[in-house]
């Protein structure tokens, strides 16, 4: 028995089997000829669907950043004044944890100033490296050219001028002088000025902090630690993390304030 395939006026005689093994193959091919050129359509709108999805990130991102620029720099004194004199006594020791790298100087002084003008007699700023004490001239330079734009004209004057305590401490604080009050502690106890050991008053020997612990750390970066802080002083000290120091804006700044006056503080009790 034949079959008769015409295609194109030309007709051509097949056996059974071989027809339909040849239909099955030029059927399999235009299946899969088919399936490809779907898959690449599917390829190419989803490649088309990520290109506009970046692109529209990347203009968010942009008209995000032009408008915190705008709302911070129509920030002065007077403003950060009336959004806080409702929260409370402010903490007389505030320190900064910076756990990023290659922050610019401008935004490292922005909390510094913004604690000045609230009040803060006290501010430490750490980084695990003391990279920030080798930057000590730009940041104080910054800081007072800062300073100066964000009072200008305010008609409530900053509740201190620019003379704060600012302190540079690094993981060195913590470790060096661990060894030296160990040290110390060993000393005196040879010459008898400590008799026992149980007896020793711990705040003479500290080198960094003495008896004025922070009141209040924010901890700028995502990484979950202290970063070898000095341990003593924080045992009582409330930290409140901040993701990130770039572009910090007021509203940042004081919604670590809010976090900080929420917590309940017993001391003990």
């Amino acid at each position: 028995r034949t079959w008769t395939l015409e295609s194109s006026g030309i007709n051509a005689e097949y056996g059974g089997s071989s027809f339909l093994a040849i239909f099955d193959c030029e059927f399999s091919l235009l299946y899969l000829s088919d399936s490809i050129m779907m898959y690449e359509g599917f390829l190419f709108v989803i490649h088309l669907f990520l290109h506009t999805y970046c692109q529209l990130q990347v203009a968010a991102q942009f008209f995000i950043n032009l408008l915190r620029w705008w709302r911070v720099n129509k920030w002065n004194a007077d403003i950060l004044l009336s959004q806080t004199k409702t929260l409370g006594k402010m903490p007389g020791h505030v320190s900064l944890m910076f756990l990023e790298e290659d922050i610019p100087v401008q935004d490292i002084v922005k909390p510094i100033v913004w604690c000045i003008c609230l009040g803060v007699t006290t501010i430490s700023l750490y980084d695990y490296y003391g990279r920030l004490r080798s930057k000590k001239i730009d940041i104080d330079n910054e800081l007072r050219e800062y300073y100066s734009d964000f009072t200008k004209n305010c008609k409530s004057t900053p509740k201190q001028q620019l003379s704060p305590k600012i302190q540079f401490v690094s993981v060195e604080n913590g470790r060096t002088d661990l060894v030296y009050a160990a040290r110390d502690i060993a000393q005196d106890l040879v010459n008898g000025v400590v008799t026992e050991i149980t007896k020793v008053n711990y705040q003479n020997y500290h080198k960094v902090f003495r008896n004025d612990h922070p009141d209040m750390m924010i901890k700028f970066g995502s990484h979950t630690t202290l970063a070898g802080y000095p341990p003593w002083p924080v045992h009582l000290t409330e930290i409140i993390s901040l993701p990130t120091c770039l572009m910090i804006s007021p509203y940042n700044f004081i919604d670590s304030l809010n976090r900080y006056f929420k917590i309940e503080k017993r001391v003990g009790k």
